[in-house]
């Protein structure tokens, strides 16, 4: 009965020392939130003019436009990626501080 008892009680305390790991583990606010979004990270292709461009006054302002976009977005994500390795002691740096108001919607 003894040896019973004492293999109850191993694993009693295995099992609550694996729990007690496992939540130990989990932290309780996101390590993510402190990287700068992997967006910010990605190459986005620069718009292209189209042939309508040539002749097509509407067509040549939706260019200009998501040219000037596509120009706004790279340099807030440059600035946002400043202001990350700023705050992780990179020396030098020079960052915009960031925007008031939400970018301009295209």
């Amino acid at each position: 009965m003894t040896m019973r008892s004492t293999r109850f009680l191993t694993r009693s305390l295995l099992i609550v020392a694996v729990l007690g790991t496992a939540s130990a583990c989990s932290a309780t606010g996101s390590t993510q939130a402190v990287f700068p979004s992997a967006a910010d990270l990605q190459v986005k292709p620069r718009p292209v003019a189209s042939v309508e461009g040539l002749t097509s006054e509407a067509a040549l302002d939706r260019y200009e436009t998501d040219l000037e976009i596509w120009g706004e977005e790279g340099w807030l994500a440059v600035g946002r990626l400043c202001r990350f390795f700023d705050a992780m002691g990179m020396k030098g740096l020079d960052c915009p501080p960031p925007p008031q108001t939400p970018p301009r919607p295209g």
